[in-house]
């Protein structure tokens, strides 16, 4: 029984690809699990990959799932998402030649600032336990001081959210305005003297209509673009590379963004890096090839499934 590659492609409604997904494949009953991957993100196109036994043909049942995406009908619940693909040996005997699937979720439509001086930040909170996180109290306060826009002042100190039933909060926000954000969450059961814990975290709102508000709250490097975009330096020679950072948040972080992203390469022997302030300078060592690394500073936000910086790592050429 011969084996085939299977890629099971995931968009939204929008054809935007939709990365990490859980894609589980089951026997044609659903009963049997088989395996299991995550959409990655490969050419533009959202993508789970799997090594499955083909036939003339053999069917699969596959589950999709991810929080806020509805594979089934019913937005936000994905658990029960049973689709039938069939798997061809050769793969050119299927009906469209190929063994590959595409599927489209249902995602949540984040709502858009109706003035275009604002940006609207909406977004879902659970606990631990993965249930809505109702009345969750979030504090907004203005930190770009007395400003004036379109003749009006903004002078008003703080905003008082609170999550509803669902655990969602909506906030219209000035686009490019900055705001200290602090975040009430109970965390101890009636019998502990824990009792409510506050953090807080600085944002900067995008000058968009519309952001994730978790993301503006738990903002993450997920973009490099490197200029030029294909690094060959001589040995003993150097090379100026001029990197732009943006985060999930939409801020496109100033110079080389030192203070939010590590570079390394992946054999020094090779190639080594160092970063100022404007650039970062690649020193060529040794004849060959390596990989420059960009990785985030700071790993407090831990992201499930883990999302990788787009860009990262680049290939050096030291001739």
């Amino acid at each position: 029984m011969a084996s085939e590659t299977v890629k099971i492609y995931v968009k939204d409604q929008n054809d935007d690809p939709i990365v990490g997904v859980l894609v589980r494949v089951f026997d044609a009953a659903g009963a049997t699990f088989i395996s299991q991957d995550y959409t990655v993100l490969d050419s533009g196109r959202a993508v789970a990959d799997f090594t499955l036994n083909g036939g003339g043909p053999i069917s699969y049942t596959i589950r999709l799932s991810m929080t806020g995406v509805a594979f089934d009908g019913a937005l936000g619940d994905s658990s029960k998402s049973p689709q039938l693909i069939t798997v061809y040996s050769p793969p050119g005997a299927s009906p469209s030649g190929t063994n590959y699937f595409e599927v489209v979720g249902q995602t949540f439509d984040i709502p858009v600032a109706v003035d275009p001086r604002l940006c609207r930040a909406s977004g879902f909170f659970r606990d631990s336990a993965g249930r809505p996180l109702a009345s969750l109290d979030i504090t907004i306060i203005n930190q770009f001081k007395p400003a004036l826009v379109d003749g009006y002042g903004v002078l008003g100190s703080k905003l008082d959210l609170r999550t509803d039933l669902d655990g969602y909060a909506v906030v219209d926000l000035y686009r490019g305005g900055e705001y200290r954000a602090l975040v009430q969450s109970v965390e101890a059961p009636e019998a502990s003297d824990i009792g409510s814990l506050i953090f807080e975290r600085h944002i900067v709102v995008p000058d968009r209509s519309s952001v994730s508000l978790i993301d503006l709250l738990f903002p993450i490097v997920t973009n490099i673009v490197w200029d030029p975009t294909t690094l060959t330096v001589a040995t003993g020679e150097i090379l100026d590379v001029y990197p732009t950072a943006s985060c999930s948040d939409g801020q496109v972080l100033a110079n080389v963004a030192c203070e939010d992203v590590v570079y390394t390469t992946e054999d020094e022997s090779i190639a080594a890096v160092s970063a100022q302030w404007d650039k970062i300078v690649i020193l060529g060592i040794s004849p060959g090839t390596t990989n420059l690394i960009a990785t985030r500073k700071d790993q407090t936000i831990v992201s499930i499934p883990s999302v990788s910086i787009v860009g990262s790592p680049i290939a050096i050429t030291v001739t």
